[in-house]
């Protein structure tokens, strides 16, 4: 089924689903339905693919587009997938790139505002090429992801707005990291379909506070299930709560060094979910000695009285490295 804009996605934990790559970088499919069988169990409100934590860039067109499918048939109806579209500035392009990859039965196209512009481009250009490609699109379901590379360029809360208020957008992964400026694009959204995910752990209740609806970023990656809990009850727990988001936002500083392999191996050393550390982005391997921190970390948050059970599978095997 193509992404449809009567589409809603769940709120609560969005994954940024990585891209497992077997010992030659070819992508590990077996690797991907592991992990998308994972988030799933973990109870997750849906898993965005084809993002940079994923490497999207670093994939030809048919590696993305083939990505994205093989997802949504692992996800098999148990969570949404959403997944970007890449393309230049050119708006005809842009669409093209939006139909493809809601051909591949995605829920939601997420568009990456610093694609739809150059960076010495006005917003006013910006704005008009984005109204182009939400008329060339109809039908078709659409999110923004504000992805820092090649450069950053945040979707004014105008703009936000105006995008909310068309019905067509379901979906915003705001990464600002401001929270009065969040909190104003919260605001602006209301009453409309699009739902707002928030990136900064640290701010994560506020935003939920003030009527957003998730977050989509690294610690979602990490511990999915304390993600979620914290999205489902900070309202009506909100001290274990807050003592769970410190927690997630030291744990989701931790994988900085790395990224995304550190991230690779935490999942496979916390989770047990038989995946390879092995990047395109970067081509490091992790060590042990880079590994003795992240390892730490697993054992001691299992050492806690959490308010939902971690979805982990194995004890570590304190070797860590590729």
């Amino acid at each position: 089924m193509n992404a449809s804009s009567s589409a809603s996605v769940p709120a609560g934990a969005w994954p940024v689903l990585l891209t497992p790559f077997t010992d030659t970088r070819a992508i590990d499919w077996d690797g991907v339905a592991r992990l998308v069988d994972y988030y799933a169990s973990a109870g997750v409100g849906g898993i965005f693919a084809v993002c940079l934590s994923g490497e999207m860039f670093q994939m030809n067109d048919r590696e993305r587009l083939d990505l994205a499918r093989h997802v949504v048939k692992c996800a098999a109806g148990r969570v949404p997938v959403i997944a970007s579209a890449i393309a230049g500035a050119d708006a005809a392009e842009q669409t093209r790139a939006v139909l493809d990859t809601a051909a591949t039965g995605v829920a939601g196209v997420v568009l990456l505002p610093c694609l739809i512009a150059d960076e010495h481009e006005s917003d006013a250009v910006w704005r008009s090429r984005l109204e182009t490609i939400v008329t060339g699109t109809e039908g078709v379901a659409l999110g923004f992801y504000e992805c820092p590379r090649p450069y950053k360029r945040a979707v004014s809360p105008a703009d936000l707005a105006w995008a909310a208020k068309t019905g067509r957008f379901v979906f915003h992964k705001d990464t600002t990291h401001d929270l009065d400026r969040m909190k104003t694009k919260i605001a602006l959204c209301r009453g409309t379909p699009l739902k707002f995910f928030n990136t900064q752990m640290g701010t994560l209740i506020d935003t939920l506070t003030a009527g957003g609806h998730g977050f989509s970023s690294y610690a979602a990656n990490l511990y999915p299930e304390l993600v979620h809990w914290v999205c489902t009850h900070h309202a009506d727990r909100p001290a274990d709560a807050l003592r769970v988001q410190q927690l997630l936002a030291i744990a989701e500083y931790m994988i900085n060094n790395k990224y995304p392999a550190s991230a690779k191996v935490f999942i496979r050393e916390n989770a047990g979910v038989p995946i390879g550390s092995l990047c395109r982005a970067t081509y490091d391997v992790m060590t042990r000695h880079e590994c003795l921190s992240l390892l730490a970390l697993i054992d001691y948050v299992r050492s806690l009285t959490l308010p939902v059970p971690l979805a982990s599978l194995k004890p570590t095997t304190g070797k860590g490295a590729a």
